[in-house]
């Protein structure tokens, strides 16, 4: 891909940025997306856009996930129960991504997102807490709910992080920091399966390795930053910028 030097520029930016706001709460597609659909060109710009973002998701997690674990913010154990039902999920969304548009699923995230705000509004003592030292027992209504958001993941990925977030802190009892911790980590894992669907249909929907790697050392960048800020930053700091980051994802997806 010949791109002039600025386009690379912000490229590595807008990886850098959504590192640091995908870490700390999620949404940094809101940043990344748009980018790669101005420079990747054609009627299938954005479905491929879709699928090479995911690079930088790959990039980002496993940069997080081992900074997270440095500092010992979670156990490993902690974030398998939901990988697992995410996981299988997102073989499913990822297939759907390669055969079916996705702006309906857009604007139906963006409601859900609208409806979540007052959750985080209502419940803040669930969401400011001191950090827990052992797993809670996770509900088994939780299971088949992790499925169906994996599906999501694999279908359109954007916004997952404030889902996770949502059902780590309100439904299984988290503190935000090590559920910061475990979405990271379960990302991860729900990155790579989406992957190999794209490696499977890589006839159908081209991935950008130039574009995408790109803006995937940004993300690592943003993610090794994300986590510094995560650890020192408080509790109050990261609940308000979780809603003004849900509120500016859910706009976008509605009204542009």
């Amino acid at each position: 891909m010949d791109l002039e030097w600025y386009l690379y520029v912000i490229v590595l930016a807008s990886g850098i940025v959504c590192g640091v706001i995908n870490t700390l709460a999620g949404g940094g597609s809101l940043i990344t997306l748009p980018v790669l659909m101005t420079v990747i060109s054609g009627e299938n710009a954005a479905a491929e856009a879709n699928v090479t973002n995911r690079l930088g998701f790959l990039f980002q997690s496993i940069v997080a996930s081992a900074r997270f674990k440095k500092k010992r913010t979670y156990e490993w154990s902690w974030g398998l129960r939901p990988a697992i039902p995410l996981t299988l999920g997102t073989l499913i969304g990822a297939w759907i991504a390669v055969h079916v548009p996705n702006d309906i699923i857009r604007q139906a995230t963006g409601v859900v997102l609208v409806f979540m705000l007052p959750v985080i509004f209502l419940q803040p003592e669930k969401w400011l807490k001191s950090k827990i030292t052992a797993m809670p027992q996770i509900k088994w209504w939780l299971y088949p709910v992790y499925f169906a958001l994996g599906i999501y993941a694999g279908f359109l990925q954007a916004g997952i992080g404030y889902f996770l977030l949502i059902l780590l802190v309100l439904g299984t009892g988290y503190d935000l920091l090590t559920a910061n911790s475990i979405k990271v980590f379960v990302v991860l894992f729900t990155t790579v399966a989406s992957l190999i669907i794209f490696f499977i249909y890589a006839h159908k929907v081209k991935i950008h390795y130039d574009v995408g790697i790109l803006q995937a050392a940004g993300q690592a960048a943003g993610a090794w930053l994300g986590v510094k800020f995560a650890t020192t930053w408080k509790p109050q700091i990261i609940r308000w910028l979780l809603i003004a980051l849900i509120t500016a994802f859910a706009v976008k997806l509605l009204v542009f």
